[in-house]
């Protein structure tokens, strides 16, 4: 009810008044000029391309001819006609014309209706006036230097056309004139064509060495030509007897038989000009692959900013208008609601959400798709080629695939060469070509190819803007996402590849990511792409996070998400988990929604999380609740963890084993890992956490033992940093070298903040709660915990003893109870098994992290 008044009184507001119909508005006065400035640039036109040259221009000028009216004398017996002008727009477009023509730039005056065209329409639309300006200066210059390099010419010629008399114009008289009194008949056409191309290199950045290198390859193939003759017809002379060894050109010989030659025939008397031209023959032949750019014009869900305010201006729920205010506390937003069971559930409540729009969130980089010069990458396989060849190591061909941060140079080497050679060469070309981060890849993958990865001179920037919004071309009407034909559950937009590509994955498939590298090296960057990616994908039915930020400030923007994305533990106050003893709840937590979704697709008789979604939208096939087992739509959960390093200091076993089995079990339930760390060592990366995490990110990293660790092969060490990386998805034999997209900390702020201000659910999703999970389950022995369970489990931490007499003496209990007591606190992990005669091994060794134990146990 309420939004309809709001709609309703939104447009009474809008509705015009009468007297606005006949006022002149400003609105109105800009279309009456607009129009006026279009209606004169086609008259301008069209007295233009019809003038005549040969009409009478003096008649047309003297007012006593021009204007003739049909005479009404009495006198007279026929109306006397008025002067042919010969042109579409009669007497008024003749004079027109000649005025702009013969007074202005000639034939190009036709420039001043463009003109007049271009400011009527920048009226009507919102073109900035910058660009205007630019765009008239550049007509007028061109129009100047037209006219004056046909006045030059006019000179030459001077009777010989006469449509030439009207080319110059009074302007291009007077230019031309000077420029041949200071400069001669020869050096004013070359100022003017000079001028003429600074002009056009100024307005369009014209590529002048592009032209000059297909020039000169042109020209390199005539002048070989002519070369290989006059070599031909003067080697000859001393030696005719020798010729029929010798008599092939040697321009037909494959390189195959010239490297025979070589072996068979190395005799000292060889003349010089089979040398010669053995080496020329030996330059490898040079292709440049260039990818055709993924452009697209969607770039964002269709609608317009106007749309986009009205998404932030709608009503929000009554429980949460402290959402909007940033600043609010962790422990406010706990109590915002006092009695969530009387709130409906997110998976049987209905939000009017509207994906965010690419435009309003993301920034465009204009100067992100830079072309490197041609020049730079073949002088680069050229040094590469001479490297390799001091070294006796001959080279067939090389493709040159240039990307945004480096370029691939596949080189095929001539039969015979072996692999380990080159490979051993790796630092030697690094200083040969001046260049950090070298990588050889020997071979590539399904090519008879070496790759050889050198960094660019000026690497470009791969926006986020660039990478979503291919992410958003490649949807269907329903908004999912296809990569190759195949359905993306989870599309996450890394980047791009070394050649250019876009490239998604889909963590669905993956299914759980581990991301390290060192500190700088673009882990958090690379992490926000990732998250941003899956919010620009999915709606919030379908998707939450579980965060898990030791750091404290590189996820905290995500808290606006707690009733659209967060996946919550009720156990805590913390909706992005910054305490290590906090973590461990939330995973465990996250271990028992695992088990129940586990006995939801065993009760509905699916295999996937997939199957499972579609068995209950279907209406025919409506699963029946029981007292255990609510069947409900199951959204996607990806957990994510900024720095493991940091939870396996402080927690240790209790936060590997939860991770490990959520990696191992979780997938087939809709829940999947991303864990990050800036330390990767066997003590962080462990072998039980390394073995379930098939696909693998890594950014550079200080030595080869943590490449090794990350990826179990070199590579990682000789990244880049800033984004550059190395991604091994499951099952390949060798990483894929990708430059991570950047989005920066504003567009993150906005994007959280367009979703946040959107109406979100009554409460967030809850997790499983631990409490609940051990009052409903049954205790050990028949039997409820012992009174004095929380006085005992306390005695044996802080005496850090786990024994029976001890409880015995300080609680004074009889050997029978505080026996049991002992069992029970083994039950739940807070001492260790029996060991004969020795005393227990007391597992919790504070008393912070047995209240953290008892929080989960009580």
């Amino acid at each position: 009810m309420a939004k309809r008044l709001h709609k309703a009184g939104t447009e009474e507001k809008k509705a015009p008044a009468p007297k606005e119909h006949f006022a002149l508005s400003a609105e109105k006065k800009k279309k009456i000029v607009g129009f006026i400035l279009i209606i004169l640039g086609i008259v301008c036109f069209l007295s233009i391309i019809s003038f005549h040259p040969d009409s009478d221009k003096g008649k047309l000028f003297s007012s006593n001819e021009v204007i003739q009216t049909v005479q009404t004398s009495p006198l007279a017996t026929t109306p006397q006609p008025a002067v042919d002008a010969k042109n579409w727009l009669g007497v008024f477009g003749a004079n027109l014309a000649f005025t702009l023509i013969d007074k202005g730039f000639g034939y190009f005056s036709i420039i001043c209706s463009f003109l007049f065209l271009m400011w009527g329409y920048g009226f009507f639309t919102e073109i900035d006036l910058k660009r205007k300006l630019n765009i008239s200066w550049f007509l007028f210059l061109l129009a100047v230097i037209l006219s004056s390099f046909f006045g030059v010419l006019l000179n030459f010629f001077p009777s010989q056309f006469s449509w030439m008399q009207f080319t110059c114009g009074a302007v291009g008289r007077f230019i031309s004139d000077n420029l041949r009194s200071f400069l001669g008949n020869v050096g004013a056409p070359i100022v003017l064509l000079a001028a003429l191309i600074v002009l056009f290199v100024f307005a369009f950045d014209l590529k002048v060495e592009k032209m000059v290198e297909s020039g000169k390859t042109g020209g390199e193939s005539a002048l070989r030509k002519l070369w290989e003759m006059i070599k031909r017809l003067f080697a000859a002379k001393p030696k005719d007897e020798e010729a029929p060894a010798d008599a092939i050109p040697a321009k037909i010989k494959t390189k195959a038989t010239a490297v025979r030659e070589k072996k068979e025939k190395n005799k000292p008397e060889a003349d010089a000009a089979p040398e010669e031209l053995t080496a020329e023959e030996k330059q490898a032949q040079i292709t440049i692959n260039r990818i055709e750019l993924q452009k697209n014009g969607k770039t964002g869900k269709k609608g317009s900013r106007e749309q986009a305010l009205d998404v932030e201006i709608k009503e929000k729920s009554p429980k949460r208008n402290a959402e909007d205010d940033a600043e609010e506390s962790e422990a406010e937003l706990l109590n915002e609601i006092e009695d969530d069971s009387k709130l409906p559930d997110p998976w049987d409540e209905n939000i009017d959400y509207e994906m965010p729009i690419i435009d309003e969130v993301l920034e465009k980089v204009v100067d992100e798709d830079v072309e490197i010069n041609d020049l730079e990458l073949k002088a680069n396989a050229r040094s590469l080629q001479d490297k390799l060849k001091l070294f006796d190591i001959d080279i067939e061909n090389i493709e040159v695939f240039p990307g945004p941060v480096v370029t691939m140079y596949e080189i095929t080497p001539a039969p015979g060469v072996k692999i380990s050679k080159i490979v051993s060469l790796e630092n030697d070309i690094a200083m040969a070509l001046s260049a950090r981060g070298i990588r050889i890849i020997a071979p590539i993958p399904g090519k008879s190819a070496i790759g050889v990865e050198i960094p660019n001179a000026k690497p470009q920037v791969v926006s986020a803007y660039s990478i979503l919004s291919f992410v958003e071309s490649v949807k269907d009407e329903s908004g999912r996402v296809y990569i190759n034909g195949t359905r993306a559950e989870l599309p996450l937009g890394l980047g791009k590849t070394i050649v250019g590509d876009v490239f998604i994955g889909d963590l669905a498939k993956i299914p759980h990511l581990l991301v390290a590298g060192s500190t700088g090296s673009g882990k958090s960057v690379g992490i926000n792409m990732i998250i941003a990616s899956l919010l620009f994908t999915k709606k919030p039915s379908e998707l939450k996070f579980a965060i898990i930020d030791p750091k404290k400030i590189e996820l905290s923007f995500y808290q606006k998400l707690r009733y659209h994305y967060l996946a919550v533990c009720p156990d805590l106050k913390q909706d992005i988990v910054t305490d290590p003893n906090n973590a461990k709840i939330l995973l465990k937590s996250l271990e028992i929604e695992m088990d129940q979704r586990y006995d939801m697709l065993a009760n509905a008789g699916v295999k996937g999380i997939i199957e499972y979604n579609a068995k209950v939208a279907h209406p025919d096939n409506r699963l029946k609740n029981s007292k255990d087992i609510k069947h409900h739509f199951l959204p996607y959960i990806v957990v994510v963890i900024d720095e493991l390093a940091d939870l396996m200091m402080t927690a240790g076993r209790e936060v590997e084993e939860p991770i490990a089995r959520i990696a191992q079990l979780a997938r087939a339930v809709g829940i999947h890992l991303i864990v990050a760390t800036q330390r990767p060592s066997v003590d962080v990366i462990t072998g039980m956490i390394k073995a379930n995490f098939n696909a693998r990110i890594a950014y550079q990293v200080a030595t080869k033992v943590d490449s090794r660790t990350i990826l179990d092969m070199n590579g990682a060490e000789q990244l880049l940093g800033k984004g550059d990386m190395l991604y091994l998805p499951p099952g390949t034999p060798k990483p894929i070298r990708l430059q991570n997209a950047f989005i920066s900390v504003e567009e993150v702020e906005n994007l959280t903040q367009m979703i946040g201000k959107q109406a979100g659910y009554s409460k967030p999703y809850f997790l499983p709660s631990l409490r609940d999970k051990k009052s409903t389950e049954e205790k050990s022995f028949g039997e409820n915990l012992d009174p004095m369970f929380e006085s005992a489990a306390r005695v044996i931490v802080q005496n850090q003893q786990g024994s029976v007499s001890l409880l015995q003496r300080r609680l004074k209990l009889g050997y029978a109870r505080a026996a049991r007591i002992v069992d029970q606190l083994e039950e739940y992990d807070i001492v260790g098994p029996n060991d004969g005669s020795k005393a227990r091994e007391v597992k919790v060794k504070s008393e912070e992290e047995l209240e953290t134990k008892l929080r989960t146990i009580l």
